[in-house]
């Protein structure tokens, strides 16, 4: 199981093997459990080094110490358990580095979100609605002088606002830093290592391992882009202001290309959306769709522009049809 559950993380497995994962997580709660443990390593573990020898020596002195407490009150077959756990967790890569191992993580708590949004409260009160295949690792108490996460995907933070204490996401590519205020992260783009949209506030956005300290302020109505090798963030305004929809499943668009629309509508809902016909891209759209299945909403586009769309798969779908003339 420890081998499948990596694979699954690390997205080696095919849609049935991730769907046995998925089903044996939801048989109970001890399962839950187990997967998220294993979640939270795997999720520290990929991105640092690890010396594998010095590992396992602190994990096995961690196991000798904890053995002699419970000795006179486990069962023979404790010790045995805890030493093949720790070389199977270590043959993985399943080992936290730095000051705490797999045995001093149960202040740390993770969140993934598979199919469906989940809204999280921080231990401070801030709010964290994160987005499909995505996943939050926080302390289960915000100790110290900052509130640090750690976030991979996507996620609409509303922050309370605490001067004495900051507000850290760390994602693989950068760190963003704020008081108090609302604003998107999405490291799931194809053109963007890291994007950052304020909402309301202010943020300073900077590059993790940059030789140069590159620090960019945004603002509300600006969003900041960290693209491939750039030394830092790139600051723009916001020109698409969909970039919420994916979280109120409220869309809005004018005049726009139906391929940017289908875009659009691919992001929010977590669809595959294929056309048959080049020229389908070309009509354009101006139209409002609030909390509406994807499938009403592409029968209203399929009957504007007379095509025909079909469901091919669970999230796939594909529009037919002559399309659209470009009008110079």
């Amino acid at each position: 199981m420890e081998e499948q559950l990596v694979k699954y993380f690390s997205g080696n497995l095919s849609k049935d093997e991730a769907r046995k994962i998925e089903e044996w997580r939801s048989e109970n709660d001890k399962n839950a459990s187990e997967f998220l443990e294993y979640h939270s390593a795997w999720k520290i573990s990929s991105n640092q080094e690890v010396d594998k020898s010095a590992a396992l020596n602190a994990v096995m002195s961690r196991i000798e110490a904890i053995e002699g407490v419970n000795e006179r009150i486990q069962p023979t077959g404790y010790k045995v358990y805890l030493k093949y756990a720790a070389m199977a967790l270590l043959g993985i890569g399943l080992i936290f580095l730095g000051k705490n191992s797999i045995l001093e993580s149960n202040n740390l708590v993770a969140v993934e979100a598979s199919e469906n949004l989940e809204i999280i409260t921080l231990p401070d009160g801030s709010v964290v609605t994160l987005s499909q295949n995505s996943l939050l690792t926080y302390d289960e108490e915000f100790e110290g002088n900052t509130r640090n996460v750690s976030l991979k995907g996507k996620a609409f933070f509303d922050i309370r606002r605490d001067e004495t204490k900051p507000f850290i996401v760390n994602t693989d590519q950068s760190k963003i830093e704020v008081l108090g205020t609302s604003f998107l992260v999405n490291t799931l783009g194809t053109n963007a290592s890291t994007e950052v949209i304020v909402k309301t506030g202010k943020v300073a956005v900077s590059k993790k391992k940059s030789k140069v300290e590159h620090t960019v302020q945004l603002v509300a109505g600006e969003v900041g882009r960290l693209v491939g090798d750039a030394v830092g963030f790139e600051k723009s305004t916001i020109e698409d202001y969909n970039y919420l929809a994916w979280k109120t499943k409220l869309v809005e668009f004018e005049g726009q290309s139906l391929k940017s629309v289908l875009g659009t509508l691919e992001d929010v809902y977590g669809v595959s959306i294929a056309v048959t016909n080049e020229k389908i891209y070309n009509c354009k759209v101006s139209a409002k769709f609030d909390n509406q299945p994807i499938e009403s909403v592409l029968e209203i586009l399929s009957r504007t522009f007379n095509l025909e769309f079909t469901k091919s798969g669970a999230n796939e779908f594909s529009l037919s049809g002559e399309g659209c003339i470009m009008v110079q």
